[in-house]
């Protein structure tokens, strides 16, 4: 999946001035709330935290409090799940998702 990062190496799902497009799969089935509320350093780059502390890529880590991520995947999971129940519903009485028969 295609991402965006910022100088401090935090996560965007919407490209934007000043953010650099990276190419991923470190975030496959994480909805965007999950995504933007972590860092992604890539391969061969390095980001040093305010203490001086340098991580170098490829790194994930979450910035934002791991509750409210873990609540916000947990959700978007559970109706990912809803979803896939009534297509498979639908497909099983040959309907689809406009009410026609197929």
């Amino acid at each position: 999946m295609k991402l965006y990062i910022d100088s401090e190496f935090k996560c965007h799902t919407e490209p934007g001035e000043g953010l650099v497009e990276v190419e991923t799969t470190a975030f496959d089935g994480r909805c965007k709330a999950f995504i933007e509320g972590c860092r992604f350093v890539p391969q061969g780059q390095t980001w040093t935290r305010e203490d001086g502390v340098a991580f170098s890529g490829e790194m994930l880590s979450m910035w934002r409090d791991y509750d409210y991520l873990a609540a916000a995947q947990a959700g978007y999971e559970e109706v990912a799940a809803e979803l896939q129940d009534m297509q498979e519903a639908l497909n099983l009485l040959g309907v689809d998702a406009n009410g026609e028969m197929v």
